[in-house]
């Protein structure tokens, strides 16, 4: 596992996961070392398919207390589905969150 510190951690998932299934590879993650150095989480648009809704993506982030202070930004085109953007892993990348407003830079 490279190292998390100031790391913007991109998060996705398949058609065979399920609201259950990433709420314990969620947990999993969180438990990793490092974990309360990274700046902030993206994550993925789920595919119809996970039965993944927006109040219950939102539900299993909220019970994260780890998460609190980190801004997650949810429901963006990459991974599994269509249309979607490709990421570079290992870039460098700023993101500011604030209520519905966004703003990610891939800087490098």
């Amino acid at each position: 596992m490279p190292s998390l510190a100031g790391a913007i951690l991109f998060v996705e998932d398949d058609l065979e996961s399920s609201p259950p299934t990433f709420d314990r590879d969620l947990q999993s993650l969180i438990h990793q070392p490092g974990f309360h150095e990274v700046k902030g989480m993206i994550i993925g648009r789920f595919q119809t398919a996970s039965q993944m809704s927006r109040q219950l993506l939102s539900d299993i982030i909220k019970s994260k207390k780890e998460l609190e202070h980190l801004p997650v930004v949810a429901d963006i085109n990459f991974g599994h589905t269509s249309p979607q953007i490709t990421i570079p892993i290992g870039g460098e990348a700023a993101l500011e969150a604030f209520g519905d407003e966004v703003k990610l830079s891939i800087q490098e």
